[in-house]
């Protein structure tokens, strides 16, 4: 009996050399597809089970992703009761970051219980919604704070809205400057092409050293004007974590870019860049909410008690 025709495999199709796959388990090669609007490989799935030591990898991955989704529901719940108080943009702007961040952590839990139920793509793809709309509100955040520290100065208008522009840009193009698949025990990697990373850190470098540096000058300016200190200013008007997510995307920024084997951990880092935005908006809330108590009982004290008994703040 003549034995079945074995079908010829398909030609390896090149692939790109900054691109290291050679780590990752249960690859097909003869599937890659270049992307033709980036160097690295585009859409495609390989999946090998794998053994319960590959599951328990799997669930100790999942403990930061699920501590992060916890935080941005407490993040969305804050938001939404500032936004509720205070019908502000800002605040519109705080509460859009928080969800995205929900959505993008349940989507990468939601893969780590029951991979069946979402694919590799569609958690690549919640992940770059995060970069071009969360990162996005939080820069138009920073600008409005450098606009009205400035007093609405044109030349921080004309930068702050080139800066979002293409903050939401680069942002938007992760969805082809990225290539996500299975691998092991349907786990998911994700490539992503240099230029991409370097246009994202330059255009973060760029929005904001200089929106924050604007912004430190008019700190500068009315802490000079009451003889305080530009950092007591900060931290009195609860603005002080502002900077910590600027510290924080540049880092997450670098560390993409120059250590390969810490990669995993830049989504966390952009996590916290929410959380800070989130205590900055409520630190400042908290911040109007003290100056007013001390206003209305300032005001109650020269009504009431003659000058020489007043006690001044």
């Amino acid at each position: 009996m003549a034995s079945p025709t074995v079908p010829t495999p398909k030609a390896m199709t090149p692939y790109v050399e900054d691109v290291d796959l050679s780590g990752f388990k249960g690859i097909n090669l003869t599937l890659l597809q270049p992307s033709p609007l980036s160097r690295v490989v585009g859409e495609w799935d390989a999946i090998e089970l794998g053994s319960a030591a590959d599951y328990r990898e799997i669930v100790i991955g999942l403990i930061p992703v699920v501590l992060l989704a916890i935080r941005f529901g407490c993040n969305t719940y804050m938001a939404t009761r500032m936004l509720y108080n205070r019908r502000e943009v800002v605040f519109w702007l705080n509460l859009v970051q928080a969800v995205v961040g929900v959505i993008a952590s349940v989507c990468a839990v939601v893969r780590g219980l029951a991979p069946w139920a979402i694919s590799c793509h569609a958690v690549a793809y919640s992940a770059a919604l995060g970069t071009y709309i969360g990162t996005s509100a939080i820069v138009c955040i920073l600008f409005a704070k450098a606009y009205y520290g400035t007093k609405r100065s044109r030349v921080v208008l004309c930068f702050g809205i080139a800066s979002i522009a293409l903050t939401f840009a680069v942002g938007l193009m992760a969805n082809w400057a990225q290539a996500a698949f299975e691998y092991g025990s349907r786990r998911c990697a994700t490539a992503l092409d240099y230029r991409w990373i370097i246009a994202k850190f330059t255009v973060d470098m760029a929005s904001n050293i200089s929106l924050s540096g604007c912004f430190l000058y008019a700190m500068w300016v009315q802490g000079r004007s009451k003889k305080q200190p530009v950092f007591w200013v900060l931290f009195q008007d609860g603005l002080i974590y502002g900077f910590g997510s600027i510290v924080s995307n540049i880092t997450a920024t670098t560390m993409v870019l120059t250590m390969h084997s810490l990669t995993f951990w830049h989504s966390h880092l952009y996590g916290i860049d929410c959380t800070n935005a989130k205590l900055q908006t409520r630190s400042g809330k908290n911040a109007k909410s003290r100056r007013t108590g001390f206003d209305r009982q300032e005001r109650l004290q020269r009504a009431v008690l003659p000058i020489g008994q007043r006690e001044y703040w």
